[in-house]
């Protein structure tokens, strides 16, 4: 830099690598393969109202059960060939979603198989990965899936009792187990989800302790931790901005000294390319029977359907009610100034922790 401009010479290889160019996002496309889920999380989106803590209290009632067919795997990649040519789009950035999407394996991996020839620049499945094995993720790896999004709610106690499959048993042990050998087995990335809350707080560090034991490459796991939200169906998480940056900032600094990759947390939902765009101008989410959504957090509701894969998406008069983007319907944790400062102190001390990485890294090669 000379008096605050690029020198000749930066400015020449950054254009050479493009940083002055628009960068061409892909066509962000979301496919929920069941809608139905092995757990009874009592704080999903997916709910339709709090557990019968006297008949099923683990089992709370969820969206109506659809299973992604064959046959409809075939008329979603039609779908969104047709999109792409339409908005002029020439990769995908796909998102495998439920439910639970290994309770469909099959619809897992013939959307994959499917999708490659339009171009999959990004892909990634959110599961829970209770049902994953060795040899179901060295197929999904095969067939092209890049990582996988996996959540803990704390270490072992505080997780088992909010992250329980549907007859209450817990599930710690059995997803920590499953991801190490998917890990050993497969050279998929990971991006390790903390639903954070005041039942979980203070256990983190030792969840942290056990992912740093998992036997991983750890440059390919990452660590994100997120509120919990409140969606008005029974549960409550109690914390708020307010005056927590310092615990985030304790475990980021946890996760860092662990070896663990963590990426910023305030990305502004406004630029989601899977529901940003207003009728699917950006990208599209589709529901296990081919119905289109707005958002992940409304599929399966059908107050919220915008459309469908065989006759596309509904005019838009009748839509503009119904397009929502994440996060419409949480209660919030504060204030819009609030969520500024807690979002702008954690993540700028994340970036001093990677750059200050990048810079140990360097220093070592030198």
């Amino acid at each position: 830099m000379e008096n605050g401009s690029l020198v000749k010479e930066a400015r020449q290889i950054l254009e050479q690598g493009g940083f002055f160019s628009p960068r061409k996002m892909p066509f962000g496309l979301t496919v929920l393969t069941a809608t139905s889920c092995n757990l009874g999380c009592p704080y999903c989106f997916q709910n339709t109202a709090p557990a019968d803590e006297s008949v099923t209290p683990f089992a709370p009632p969820r969206i109506s059960r659809r299973l992604l067919a064959q046959d409809d795997v075939s008329r979603i990649a039609t779908f969104a060939q047709e999109r792409m040519n339409l908005l002029g789009f020439d990769s995908i950035s796909l998102v495998i979603f439920g439910g639970e999407p290994l309770l469909n394996p099959k619809g897992c991996l013939a959307l994959l198989k499917q999708l490659r020839p339009l171009g999959l620049a990004e892909s990634m499945m959110i599961s829970n990965c209770a049902l994953l094995t060795p040899s179901l993720a060295r197929q999904l790896d095969d067939e092209g899936l890049q990582r996988i999004q996996v959540s803990f709610d704390g270490h072992r106690a505080d997780h088992d009792g909010t992250r329980f499959d549907r007859k209450g048993a817990g599930t710690y042990d059995r997803i920590m187990k499953n991801v190490g050998r998917a890990m050993q087995e497969t050279s998929l990335a990971w991006k390790v989800r903390v639903n954070v809350s005041h039942h979980n707080l203070e256990g983190i560090p030792r969840l942290i302790d056990d992912l740093a034991n998992l036997p991983i490459a750890q440059s390919s796991v990452s660590f994100a931790p997120a509120l919990v939200d409140d969606h008005n169906i029974g549960y409550e998480n109690h914390l708020s901005y307010e005056n927590l940056a310092d615990k985030f900032i304790e475990m980021v600094d946890l996760a860092f000294d662990a070896g663990l990759a963590v990426p910023v947390l305030g990305v502004p939902v406004s630029k989601c390319v899977h529901c940003s765009g207003f009728a699917g101008a950006s990208g599209a989410v589709v529901s296990a029977d081919g119905t289109l959504y707005s958002c992940w957090e409304t599929a399966g509701k059908p107050e919220w359907t915008v459309g469908n894969i065989s006759d596309g998406y509904l005019p838009e008069q009748k839509i503009k009610d119904r397009w929502v983007a994440c996060d419409a319907a949480p209660k919030p944790h504060g204030t819009k100034e609030q969520r500024k400062n807690f979002y702008d102190t954690v993540d700028n001390h994340i970036l001093a922790r990677t750059h200050l990485r990048l810079d140990t890294k360097k220093a070592g090669q030198a």
